[in-house]
């Protein structure tokens, strides 16, 4: 969320980053009702002043003065209240609109253009040469009986899938892969959060109100299930002052995520790479503002960076434009895999920095030293790896012409096999 201190501040500084992200939705609003609420505010406290004179009257006046007294004292304690519910009006309304606002875009984040394009930064790794029509992942898991796509549909519909025999122990590889390089050599601390999340805990990431229509909701116990394991880790810390020496906080977890994914692209509807529940490895940092939060954020894309290296995955680092940037984001860097039967990257991690956008929502504080004043801290996010992108990654990259499927050297030891083969 944005201040509405810098947006009054700072409205030019607001506009533009709003214009930056091709963002429709306008200030005028906002400074409209800040300006209003300001100015209730300082008839209130000369109301408030003339109340606690009529008070010390009251004490001092005979039985006559002390009727007028009083009955001056219901009209302005009258006033009060009528101002004060003007007031929570204008902060309902207020609420309801910063709600709405995106973070703004860092300075180093470009506009993107007229077709809104990101910026390659670089390529890791080449594509592997077929000598043999390659076939897609969801072919492949099918004849290896890895995924049953027709099993998912009949227990949940359509866009969930079963993961069979080998299937489900690369599933489980990749995950405890993933956790493993991150908590023993990247320096996280391994978190198993709930999988529902309250409403003001989607509120405080970001996700609710802005994507109410993408998320599952049970209605009775008004909990969510979780979109992206960032939710829960933002909300371990919601309203909370961190002590001083505390920061920086990293946390590397592994949730189911459910999305609804309402409108999205038909042509990835296919397989693993867009279903309504998939498992995802979430590395997740609180850093305080005085340090440089985008080293971190640096250093936490080469985490996700080296997972795909050491299983050997051709990808690309791009830069996204601002009006490509997560609402809650301030910059974003995605890593795309290459996908040889689509002969297309695809994302598999998405890492942005948030500056304090969530820590105000979520109002997550910390002290920098004994003492002294409470500052909100800046949150990081980003896949480490999504699982079932890896995994299709994988079966794509890893297969021999017969159908079988090579295993990366690195799950080896936990899938207890070389080769999948029919």
């Amino acid at each position: 969320m944005l201040s509405i201190d810098f947006i009054r501040q700072h409205p030019d500084i607001v506009r533009e980053g709003l214009r930056r992200r091709c963002e429709t939705q306008q200030i005028d609003e906002i400074l409209r009702l800040a300006e209003q609420k300001r100015g209730i505010a300082a008839r209130c406290d000369v109301l408030y002043s003339e109340l606690k004179a009529e008070k010390e009257a009251v004490r001092t006046a005979g039985q006559r003065q002390r009727t007028g007294l009083n009955n001056r004292i219901k009209e302005t304690s009258g006033a009060i209240r009528k101002l004060e519910g003007e007031m929570n009006e204008i902060d309902t309304h207020l609420q309801f609109l910063l709600l709405r606002l995106p973070n703004l875009p860092h300075q180093s984040v470009s506009a993107g253009g007229e077709e809104r394009q990101d910026r390659e930064l670089r390529r890791w790794g080449e594509p592997i040469p077929f000598y043999f029509e390659p076939q897609a992942h969801w072919d492949l898991g099918e004849h290896l009986h890895l995924i049953d796509v027709a099993g998912g549909v009949r227990i949940a519909g359509s866009r969930f899938v079963v993961m069979r025999g080998m299937g489900a122990r690369l599933e489980r590889a990749l995950i405890s892969f993933m956790l493993d390089v991150h908590t023993q050599e990247h320096g996280y601390t391994e978190i198993l959060p709930p999988f529902l999340a309250k409403r003001s805990v989607m509120q405080g990431a970001g996700e609710l109100p802005k994507f109410e229509d993408q998320a599952y909701l049970c209605n009775e116990d008004e909990l969510y299930l979780n979109p992206t394991a960032e939710v829960p880790l933002v909300g371990l810390h919601s309203d909370t002052i961190l002590p001083p020496d505390t920061l920086p906080l990293r946390y590397v977890s592994w949730t189911t995520a459910f999305r609804r994914e309402a409108g999205s692209a038909a042509r990835q509807n296919r397989g693993l790479l867009r279903l309504h529940q998939f498992n995802k490895v979430e590395l997740f940092q609180i850093v305080a503002q005085e340090e440089d939060s985008y080293e971190a954020f640096e250093q936490m894309v080469r985490h996700a960076e080296t997972i795909l290296q050491r299983l050997e995955l051709h990808y690309r680092v791009m830069e996204l434009c601002a009006p490509n940037l997560p609402f809650a984001s301030a910059k974003t860097i995605d890593l795309e895999v290459w996908m040889p039967w689509q002969q297309a990257y695809v994302e598999i991690s998405s890492l942005s920095n948030c500056e304090a956008f969530q820590a105000r929502r979520a109002n997550i504080k910390y002290r920098p030293g004994s003492g002294s004043h409470a500052e909100y801290a800046h949150t990081l996010n980003g896949s480490g790896l999504a699982i079932g992108r890896t995994m299709a990654a994988v079966l794509e990259t890893y297969q021999q012409a017969d159908g079988s499927i090579i295993v990366p050297k690195v799950l080896r030891p936990y899938m207890g096999a070389a080769v999948l083969k029919p």
